[in-house]
Formats: C-alpha cells, sequence, structure tokens
C-alpha cells in the first residue's frame, strides 16, 4: 500500500514513521499527543474514493500531517452519512462539533484547506489555504481567490497559474505497490484510454485514436478496480488520456507510454514540472509517441523522489500555515459559531432538494410510495440502518398526518420537530423556485 512506502520514509528529520501508531485513528480528546499551541487543520473534502486522485490527495495531507505531530481532521463536504467517509489505511479522524468548539475554547485558530473546487467559504473560517488540484474553475469552484487565502498548487504549473511561483505541495497519491511493470517479455497489444472528465462535464466527442481502445471508467458499476487497471497498463502498448489524470502517471509506472491528447480542456499538463517527459507524449505525432516510448523506463524513480521531496514541501507549508494561525489568533480573528456551520451548512443544500423531491414524488406517486422511496434511501446510505425502528415509526406518523390533516399541515408539524431539535431552534429559510 502507498501509507507502507510511505511509513519508510521520515515524517521528520531523522524522524521515521511509526507504523504501530497507524492504527490509532482518533486523537480526539488526546490534547497531550499535539504540541502546545499547534493550531488545528480541517481538511474540507468529499468522502475518500479510491478513484480520485486530488480526493485522495487531500486526505493523504491529513494523514501527513498527523503523522508529522500535527493535529488534523477531515471536515466532509458534501456531508457523507455512510460509515466510508476516510480511508481505514489512513490517520485521518472526521472533525466534529466538540472538536471544534474545544479548539475555540482554547483559543486555536483552525487552519481551513479547500481545494479549489468549493467556491467561496462555507465554513466562514479566517484562516484559509486554498489547495488547488486542478486548474482554477475547470471542475467548479472560483476562478480567483481573495488577497488575505493563502493559496497552494498540487503542481508547479498550477502555483505558477494562480500566481504564486514556488509555494507547491505535490502529494505521491498513485500507488507505486500496485502499479508495476509486467514480467519480462509480457506481451503488450492494443490501447487504453480515459476520458471521465472530458465526456460527463465537457460532453466531448472522443477522438478516432482511442477506437476500439479499452476504456478506463471510475464510478461506475462495471469500472474497474486498481489491481484491473494496473493490469490493463501492463498489457497495453499505449494509454490516451483526454484529461489531466493521474492514471497517466500510473501508466508509466507500469511502463505504458501515456499520450496526452490535446483538446479545449487540456492545454498543459499539470504535473510535467515535477516528472517530465520521460514517458509523455504531448500529441500522436510518431516521433513524439516513440520518445515517449524510450523514455518510459525513467518515469518510475522519478516518481519515487518525489517521496522525499513531499515532506520537505510539508514542512514549509506547515511553518507557513502556522505562522498565519498564529497571527490571526493573537489578532483575535478566530471563527465564531463554525461549530455550527459544520453541520447545518452544507446538509441545507441536500435537504431543501431532498424537500423539493418529495413534494415532486407526493404529487405523481402518492404517499405510500414517497413514504417506501424515503426509507429506501435511508436503507441505502446508512450501513446497518440501526435507525431503522426510529424511522419506520416516522414514516408511520407521517403517513397518518397526510391522510388526516393533509400535505400543508403535516408540513407544518414537520417544520415544527425539526426547530425544536436544530442549534438555535431556527431553521433557514426555504429555498425558492
Amino acid at each position: 500500500m502507498l501509507t507502507e512506502l510511505l511509513s519508510e520514509l521520515p515524517s521528520k528529520a531523522g524522524a521515521p514513521f511509526d507504523p504501530v501508531r497507524l492504527q490509532d485513528r482518533s486523537p480526539v480528546g488526546d490534547t497531550d499527543r499535539f504540541p502546545p499551541g499547534r493550531h488545528p487543520y480541517y481538511i474540507t473534502a468529499p468522502r475518500y474514493i479510491r478513484t480520485s486522485a486530488g480526493i485522495k490527495a487531500l486526505h493523504m495531507l491529513c494523514h501527513a500531517l498527523n503523522r508529522a505531530g500535527y493535529e488534523a481532521y477531515m471536515a466532509i463536504f458534501p456531508v457523507w452519512l455512510g460509515a466510508d467517509r476516510v480511508s481505514p489505511d489512513l490517520l485521518t479522524p472526521v472533525l466534529t462539533p466538540a472538536i471544534a468548539r474545544r479548539h475555540r475554547r482554547a483559543g486555536l485558530a483552525p487552519i481551513v484547506v479547500y481545494p479549489e473546487t468549493v467556491g467561496g467559504n462555507p465554513w466562514r473560517a479566517r484562516t484559509i489555504v486554498r489547495y488547488v488540484l486542478n486548474f482554477p474553475g475547470l471542475l467548479g469552484g472560483d476562478h480567483s481567490y481573495p488577497p488575505d487565502e493563502m493559496v497552494y498548487g498540487y503542481s508547479a504549473v498550477l502555483a505558477e497559474a494562480c500566481n504564486q511561483p514556488g509555494k507547491v505541495l505535490f502529494v505521491p497519491a498513485s500507488d507505486a505497490t500496485v502499479f508495476t511493470p509486467a514480467e519480462q517479455d509480457t506481451p503488450r497489444q492494443g490501447a487504453c484510454f480515459y476520458a471521465m472528465k472530458y465526456q460527463v462535464v465537457h460532453q466531448g466527442p472522443l477522438l478516432p485514436e482511442t477506437e476500439g481502445a479499452i476504456e478506463i471508467t471510475r464510478d461506475r458499476p462495471d469500472s474497474q478496480s486498481p489491481a484491473e487497471i494496473a493490469e490493463i497498463l501492463r498489457r497495453s502498448e499505449v494509454f490516451y488520456a483526454y484529461e489531466n489524470t493521474a492514471l497517466a502517471l500510473e501508466a508509466a509506472l507500469c511502463l505504458c507510454p501515456t499520450v496526452f491528447l490535446p483538446n479545449p480542456w487540456l492545454t498543459e499538463v499539470i504535473a510535467v514540472k515535477e516528472m517530465g517527459w520521460d514517458g509523455f507524449a504531448w500529441g500522436t505525432a510518431p516521433e513524439e509517441v516513440a520518445r515517449a516510448r524510450a523514455t518510459v523506463h525513467l518515469a518510475r524513480n522519478r516518481y519515487l523522489a518525489t517521496y522525499h521531496q513531499f515532506w520537505e514541501q510539508l514542512g514549509v507549508f506547515a511553518r507557513e500555515t502556522q505562522a498565519r494561525a498564529e497571527a490571526d489568533a493573537r489578532a483575535g480573528r478566530l471563527p465564531r459559531g463554525m461549530a455550527w456551520w459544520l453541520l447545518c451548512l452544507p446538509q441545507w443544500e441536500r435537504v431543501r432538494t431532498l424537500a423539493r423531491l418529495t413534494r415532486a414524488s407526493l404529487l405523481r406517486n402518492g404517499p405510500a410510495a414517497t413514504g417506501r422511496l424515503i426509507l429506501d434511501w435511508f436503507r441505502r446510505r446508512l450501513p446497518g440502518f440501526h435507525r431503522l425502528r426510529f424511522l419506520a415509526l416516522l414514516g408511520r406518523v407521517t403517513l397518518a398526518s397526510l391522510r388526516e390533516r393533509g400535505l400543508r399541515a403535516t408540513g407544518a408539524r414537520a417544520l415544527r420537530f425539526l426547530s425544536g431539535r436544530l442549534p438555535g431552534g431556527r431553521l433557514p429559510p426555504p429555498a425558492r423556485g
């Protein structure tokens, strides 16, 4: 595993990882393990997804900060109710309101890390780090950032795109123990390609070069596992990339040259300054592909060297962000009400969406079918469904109220029920439209 490779490298000068502590994923309440005065990190990211290099990088940043002796937590955004919010292999405790309140009482200034896909400042934080993992605005979020935010790029190219040259934090998120070269004399034939965001987000058409090639996908029922992807890359003569993707690097780790297919959404390679052009081709010119094929054997060692570079970059990142947080704490610039917003702000987007869908289902399918749909939704999202009795009771009461009182009165009762159980006893204003 990647964590095993990381454990072989020093987290601090002369201090190797302690693999035993990797199993302790709950530093909450154990304040003695953190040096006094160090401000905590809240890493904002979606739930852990093994197929997303950007999400993996955010979770691994939290893990690395904890391993280096800092206090770091995952602030899952959007909110995810399932148990698989974080990886069991990483030291990534989930932030809770109790933890946030403890930090506030201690006078600490949380350092909130947002990826570039999160627009604005949903946590209402004061000390903000923008971690840019792709070109700003390409996959959502803002195109530029306020001057009071600290901006770091995942690569030198991204840091320069944000006018922050040198502010680089290149997290090695690809697992070099899974993506390995094939045994000698293993025959290669055919090609494979990846175009998920190119097709789904940008609606781009596939090019003739990938006709008949194996498509690698993610987040589909039939998507390949990492081991299956590695096997495809070991058998393929070439990997075509329609977009910036960690698969380009993983192909090179399997000694399969990558050919980037330039298009309106792929105008530059993100990690070119970290990885160079060994094993990579820009376009399909025969001489360019031949050069990539002849140099692909050099890419693996260059990637492994980034492990050591990462710890150096993390040290700089920690010193600079801690200094900013200390200045904010001394000036009294601490977040207010963060614990409440931590839970409620992102959830209300889903609550409003759920309310609109529920109303539409009631009008189309009736109360009984809508109740079954809601119960099925919870079953699929709460592993173990430990609240089944409560939800079943709530469903029966709601259905009875709908039959006896109608939709408007039942809605009013539901709002009163929720108002009595939310912090402050108030609901946000209803969505329009």
